[in-house]
């Protein structure tokens, strides 16, 4: 009988060996996840975030979306971006802190989707880092955009379908995902094909426990009645507003012609294709590693299929409708990002339960793993220095309030992309908010309706850009809406952007000055009315003459 503590001993050494990797491996995920979403906040504005911006400053004085402040873009956005100017005021931040928000709660729905579908919350926890790692990963230009938030509303409602809750209030939970998914809807419309997805998975449970087809079918209609109520109240505040046919007209007339645009020689498999392979094997290498691993690596605990493919259902509405969509811009994929991790998680879970056993010598091999695959390729490219340093000017100017590096230093240094240059755009609004008066008004023959939001100054049109009027369709009506608000507020600065070159949104290769003696009406208002005072970088600025 003596050797039986000697053996005790060993195995209560490998169980606490076990529990300090395992501690290990916690304090690993924490700290990335903390790292990673903490430098959201040093996020300013890329091209898109200043013009929701601009239209939800215009929500919260009175004006319309597309009515009085014009983007095409679906309204819940603008909603978005009025909530978080309304709660922590005028600022790039404010938004950032909602992201931020919106970011952990997607951590938390990570964690608890691993418990629920794959049977382990470290799963989660693992699929929770991916996420933040390559969310940090998209950078100014493509954070904060209508995906990301819808794909924070995706996991919170799959929290909702995939709970069981007692069967007098399932009903509430099925509404509530409905709700969510109404609101992805708002949002970019084809994220709310989850809410079908999910309504067949409920369906098909339903039916495996043998209740009955009225229970089968009750999320089908719950989801669907609760999905249309953010669409039918945003549709009545339209109407009430009077700006219901401002609506329709964007979404409805100008903004498929603009989806059309990347229809042209290409043909539905080939767009749906490069959907797949990109948002499973391009986007990011740490999503694509932790997939590989999912499908190579046996289960121990029990089946994968089952719940990659409820994972999968809802995914492919997104991956059909970045298909449909034709850009390809990497924020497309924002809203996939949580259901991506979620088989990344389970991946990289399934290679810790080979590796855990080896102590701490596989503790260390598998971050070594983690962090190469998440640095081999990322979804973002084209920003300005290297991932290390961006990460280092951005924690200096959070963690020091600005003392080592400003805001204006870190626009200088790291917000710009191709003819975008947030600094540039400082300097513009610093001039016009100098020479022109705050009752005044201003006009920017441009892509960058930055420099209202940044000058303070209101626009004197509608079309806070000019995209509608170079476009190849839908830019006559444009075009005569801009002269009837110019000549009913004649701006007292106008300002002709050059190098602007947008032919996938607009159909051709022309800036905005090239493109503007074909607007010969605003031609001959430029040069009659007005007088060029300065030229800053790519904008030439024009003050109404005397």
């Amino acid at each position: 009988m003596a050797p039986a503590p000697i053996q005790s001993d060993k195995n209560s050494s490998k169980l606490n060996q076990k529990s300090k990797t395992e501690f290990g491996l916690t304090c690993f995920c924490w700290l990335a996840i903390s790292l990673s979403l903490v430098l959201l906040l040093a996020f300013s504005f890329g091209r898109d975030q200043t013009i929701y911006a601009q239209v939800a400053d215009g929500l919260l004085h009175g004006d319309m979306p597309y009515r009085d402040q014009w983007d095409f873009k679906p309204p819940g956005i603008f909603f978005l971006f009025a909530l978080a100017q309304s709660l922590f005021g005028k600022a790039m931040i404010s938004i950032r802190i909602l992201e931020l928000l919106g970011a952990l709660a997607s951590v938390w729905a990570c964690l608890v989707l691993g418990t629920r579908l794959f049977e382990s919350r470290r799963a989660g926890l693992l699929a929770a880092t991916v996420a933040s790692i390559v969310h940090s990963q998209l950078d100014f230009w493509h954070s904060a955009q209508p995906e990301v938030f819808a794909g924070t509303f995706t996991l919170l409602a799959l929290v909702f379908v995939t709970n069981q809750p007692p069967p007098a209030r399932r009903w509430l939970h099925q509404a509530c995902a409905g709700v969510l998914f109404g609101s992805c809807f708002l949002l970019k419309p084809p994220l709310a094909g989850g809410a079908l997805a999910c309504s067949v998975y409920l369906g098909l449970k339903a039916r495996q426990k043998g209740l009955p087809m009225k229970v089968q079918l009750s999320p089908l209609w719950v989801m669907g009645l609760a999905s249309a109520i953010p669409l039918a109240g945003t549709a009545l505040f339209f109407w009430l507003k009077g700006a219901w046919s401002d609506l329709a007209w964007t979404l409805f007339e100008f903004a498929p012609g603009y989806t059309k645009l990347s229809w042209v020689d290409r043909s539905p498999v080939e767009l749906l294709y490069h959907a797949l392979t990109e948002a499973f094997l391009d986007y990011s290498s740490i999503i694509t590693g932790g997939f590989l691993l999912l499908l190579a690596l046996p289960s121990r605990v029990k089946s994968d299929l089952k719940p990659s493919l409820f994972i999968f259902s809802i995914l492919a509405f997104q991956i059909i409708g970045i298909a449909l969509q034709g850009k390809f811009f990497q924020y497309h994929y924002a809203a996939s990002i949580g259901l991506l991790s979620l088989f990344a998680g389970r991946g990289f879970d399934k290679l810790w339960r080979s590796w855990s056993s080896k102590g701490l010598a596989g503790l260390l091999a598998f971050i070594g793993v983690f962090l190469a695959l998440s640095t081999l390729s990322r979804p973002v490219n084209d920003v300005p220095e290297e991932p290390l340093a961006r990460a280092q000017l951005r924690a200096s100017y959070l963690f020091t309030g600005g003392l080592t590096t400003d805001r204006q230093e870190l626009d200088r240094r790291l917000h710009f992309v191709a003819d975008y240059s947030l600094d540039a755009n400082r300097k513009v609004a610093a001039y016009l908010a100098e020479h022109v008066n705050e009752e005044e008004s201003i006009y920017v023959w441009g892509f960058e309706p930055s420099l209202y939001w940044l000058s303070n100054r209101r626009p004197a049109s509608r079309y806070i850009y000019n995209v509608p009027q170079r476009a190849l369709w839908q830019s006559e009506n444009a075009k005569a809406l801009l002269l009837k608000d110019l000549q009913k507020t004649p701006p007292q600065a106008l300002v002709i952007q050059r190098r602007d070159v947008f032919s996938f949104v607009t159909g051709n290769g022309l800036d905005s000055k090239d493109s503007l003696p074909d607007f010969s009406a605003l031609k001959s208002i430029v040069e009659n009315n007005y007088a060029l005072a300065v030229t800053i970088e790519d904008f030439e600025v024009f003050l109404l003459r005397e």
